[in-house]
């Protein structure tokens, strides 16, 4: 007689890689000196969204632009942060779920200071024929001309799911 046992993994990988990216945010946002009252009140709504797209694998990336609200639209942005998802990272898994906070925290320091009058919001990047989730609207996001895109590396992993991090900051600064 033989036991056979079958984990899913991905479900559990979906929700290990939805509360990382969201914590992640939140701490660059708090080590940005931005207040993160904003996404504590929208926790629901990104755990919801960024956990349905995951599952769905519709999820590209979850950005968050930091932009200066005194500025001329188009001209507003001051940084962004990208958690760039990849579906294939670890195709033979074994369940392993981990999150790199020094990932995160090099990026903030590397990203540099942000003007205390800055603003910030949550962007998702997600695939043709996403679902529709409660509290999410369609949106573009703001240009990147006179940025520079900065890899940092995996901030995230779940079984098959990782989560790369990369920073914008203006070019020559």
């Amino acid at each position: 007689m033989s036991t056979a046992v079958h984990v899913n993994t991905h479900a559990h990988a979906v929700t290990h890689v939805s509360t990382g990216l969201i914590r992640g945010l939140r701490r660059i946002v708090k080590e940005s000196g931005l207040d993160p009252a904003k996404m504590t009140n929208q926790w629901p709504i990104l755990e919801s969204g960024v956990g349905t797209w995951l599952t769905s694998r519709h999820l590209r990336s979850l950005v968050l632009e930091i932009y200066d609200p005194s500025r001329r639209s188009g001209d507003d942005l001051v940084g962004r942060f990208d958690f760039t998802i990849d579906y294939g990272y670890y195709p033979d898994a074994d369940g392993e779920l981990w999150l790199d906070p020094d990932t995160v925290y090099y990026a903030v320091r590397k990203a540099g200071a942000v003007p205390s009058r800055c603003d910030y919001r949550i962007v998702a990047d997600n695939k043709p024929g996403r679902p529709d989730v409660a509290g999410w609207s369609t949106t573009s996001l703001r240009s990147t001309a006179g940025f520079t895109r900065h890899e940092v590396g995996t901030a995230i992993g779940g079984g098959s799911l990782g989560t790369g991090l990369s920073y914008y900051a203006r070019t020559g600064s």
